[in-house]
């Protein structure tokens, strides 16, 4: 797994993670990880997190606050925290958050009398909201205060704290009697290793009992008998009383094993011990040196060589300082500090020196001195000497910036396999959003099965025009039913063409595509045959055609066997879905019907009525509701005659008993004189009724349901 260890990363090292999770593949960010230094490549914790989510995929996340570090002054826990979250948002993500004792219930400064029990607190609520809405499943892992016995790591509260013993007083926040909790950070690594092994996805809240019950006080003895006339100073903080809790060990079969007290002796001789191996201050102020400018290294060699001189003529005259050569001692500086050049520059400023030296002390002249070879040897053993000093120098420079390059080389490939591993994660992403989200994915004919899981006829065509043409980015798909074995009635179209779209079509006009759809029921229109659509699929039930789609044209590059295959399997989808729902009308029919007629009852009338203003809403059909006004004939008489009155395709429903409506599908305002015509050959008079009565008419059905429809 990827683990994200975060926040207070003082207490982790290798053998923690190899604890805590063996196996796994761990990546440690200190909570000042991006202002270490300037030439950190993250200019802070937001770029760094965002760096970690592109770079890395975690599974689990373990955040160490900034208190399980006694007496801390850091800020910014809130903010840390949040971010983590909100990387971890929208993922499943396990997240531990590892507090310290300042915000546990019952503690000294619960009730939020200190500013670290109100943040404390309101970390707690953090985590408890993001848990509730963002779905990250976290625990709360309350223990007492961390120190850490590993050789490799600088304890954050015990090394500042033995330096300020070191100089022979102490300061402890805590009154003398007050509780001071402390847990070895070693056998946290075992716990939380036990907590992710049995990790369920519940928010809660794990509390860690204090085992030793030591005091403020018991710590500050225990550093007086290891800095001998230590003076220690308590505080007035009544300290952190945890709740006494036996979770870790009923729950983890954990308990606490180390105490603070018997360490305190080891991890003080080791700091002991690690004081002596600090860096030389000679060294440091040797390498400050070395990394001046070029006019500070020109301008402090010259006013080193007028020291030197002057140290020169002063020690001249005495017998025991005269044994040392100033000149020579410059040259050596010089030369070992800035180098071959500088050292040489050296050698002829004490060459010049000696020079006037032996003009103005000794009184001799350019032709003594130059003609006398023995009087060459101190001029030679300074240049000798400068360039052996520079040379080395020089050569250790190098090596340096070797080690340097080669250390920017290994950045740079690092940095490249990151890009790399990035760009591997979003290749994932993309790959896993595409199967899962892509318009033609399996996942999306997934959906597409689940929206026509409806038992509606007129629901499943209205959501078969919306997905195909989602689906197949096609705007002009149109469905047929078929009626009376020689009519295809429309019953549904896409936006764009149910203006112009044939609102009916003879058997005949699509004699080509019903007598050339082989086995599966796909007709290509491969020699553009006006007047018929590009691709057809043919619904058949028991034997005869019953639905018809279309879609009337296609592009170029939809002209293809991928496209073909894409429409067949949609289609199919669509026709099992409605063999299913016209499987179940045929079942129902005598319930949703008023007995011995084709009149539907008030609830089936209404699910009806509210299929087609679906559609009307979409702007994939139309329609009209007609009121039958009633006239000298018996209701009853009407009921039974209405069926030869009306198309196969339009419907009739009685509302309360006494009222008959008529649903005349793909019909428009235009129609209706045409209708009303049809209608008063069968003395039947009716009145149009407009959208706002519908609306009525149909919350009056969902209210009363079936009313009184069933007794007519």
């Amino acid at each position: 797994m990827e683990v994200l260890v975060v926040g207070n990363t003082a207490y982790v090292d290798d053998d923690f993670c190899a604890k805590a999770f063996p196996g796994d593949h761990v990546k440690v960010v200190a909570a000042q990880e991006a202002r270490r230094d300037e030439s950190s490549p993250h200019a802070s914790w937001k770029e760094l997190l965002q760096h970690l989510e592109q770079a890395y995929e975690f599974d689990r996340v373990v955040y160490l606050s900034n208190y399980l570090t006694p007496h801390t002054d850091t800020v910014g826990e809130i903010e840390l925290l949040r971010s983590v979250f909100r990387t971890c948002a929208g993922r499943r993500v396990q997240l531990l958050y590892v507090a310290g004792p300042a915000g546990a219930e019952g503690a000294a400064d619960a009730a939020g009398r200190t500013g670290k029990g109100i943040i404390a607190h309101a970390a707690n609520d953090l985590c408890r909201y993001y848990a509730a809405r963002e779905g990250v499943q976290t625990k709360i892992l309350r223990l007492p205060f961390l120190y850490t016995a590993s050789a490799a790591l600088e304890d954050p509260f015990l090394v500042p704290l033995f330096d300020a013993c070191s100089t022979g007083s102490a300061a402890l926040q805590g009154a003398q009697d007050a509780a001071f909790p402390l847990l070895c950070a070693e056998e946290l690594a075992v716990l939380v290793r036990r907590i992710f092994d049995s990790w369920d996805g519940n928010f809660e809240t794990l509390d860690v009992a204090d085992t030793f019950h030591h005091t403020a006080g018991e710590v500050g003895d225990a550093l007086k008998a290891l800095f001998p006339g230590l003076a220690v100073a308590y505080g007035d903080s009544a300290g952190y009383n945890l709740p006494a809790n036996d979770v870790a060990r009923v729950r983890y079969g954990w308990f606490q094993r180390y105490d603070l007290l018997r360490d305190l002796s080891t991890i003080q001789a080791r700091w002991d011990a690690g004081r002596a191996k600090k860096v030389n201050p000679l060294r440091a102020a040797i390498d400050r040196i070395q990394m001046r400018t070029l006019p500070i290294k020109c301008l402090e060699t010259g006013v080193a060589w007028v020291l030197f001189e002057v140290l020169e003529h002063l020690f001249s005259q005495s017998a025991q300082l005269n044994v040392l050569d100033y000149r020579l001692l410059y040259v050596v500086l010089i030369g070992t500090l800035y180098g071959l050049d500088f050292g040489l520059v050296a050698a002829l400023l004490a060459s010049v020196g000696l020079a006037a030296s032996y003009f103005t002390l000794y009184g001799y002249t350019f032709q003594g001195l130059f003609y006398e070879p023995s009087n060459w040897l101190p001029f030679i053993a300074y240049f000798v000497v400068g360039a052996v000093c520079g040379y080395v120098q020089l050569r250790n420079s190098e090596a340096i910036r070797e080690e340097r390059d080669q250390n920017e080389l290994v950045r740079n490939r690092n940095t490249f396999l990151t890009q790399l591993y990035h760009d591997a994660i979003e290749d994932k992403r993309a790959y896993r959003r595409q199967i899962v989200g892509r318009h033609d994915s399996f996942g999306k004919i997934f959906a597409v099965t689940q929206e026509l899981d409806v038992l509606n006829p007129r629901d499943i065509y209205r959501k078969c025009c919306e997905l195909l043409g989602e689906i197949l980015e096609n705007d002009s798909v149109a469905i047929y039913h078929v009626s009376g074995g020689a009519f295809a009635r429309l019953v549904a179209a896409s936006p764009a063409i149910a203006e112009d779209a044939a609102r009916s079509l003879t058997l005949e006009q699509l004699a080509p595509l019903l007598g050339d759809g082989g086995r599966s029921n796909l007709w290509v229109n491969r020699e553009l045959t006006p007047g018929l659509p590009m691709f057809g699929y043919t619904i058949e039930r028991d034997g005869a055609p019953a639905v018809l789609i279309f879609v009337r044209s296609a592009a170029e590059n939809q002209m293809t066997l991928y496209y073909q295959n894409l429409f067949r399997i949609l289609c199919g989808l669509v026709e099992s879905a409605l063999g299913r729902a016209f499987d179940y009308e045929a079942v129902a029919q005598d319930k949703r019907c008023v007995d011995g007629t084709c009149v539907l009852k008030q609830a089936a009338f209404g699910q009806e009525l509210a299929a087609e203003q679906a559609l009307a809403d979409g702007k994939m059909g139309s329609f009209l509701l007609l009121r039958v006004v009633p006239g000298m004939e018996p209701i009853g008489e009407l009921v039974g005659a209405i069926g030869s009155a009306i198309r196969e395709s339009d419907a009739a429903g009685l509302i309360d008993g006494d009222v008959l409506y008529l649903l005349m599908r793909q019909a428009k305002a235009c129609d209706l004189p045409i209708i009303r015509e049809r209608l008063s050959a069968k003395q039947i008079a009716v009145e149009p009724v407009d959208g706002e009565d519908i609306v009525a008419l149909l919350q009056h059905i969902a209210d009363t349901g079936d009313g009184e429809g069933d007794a007519a």
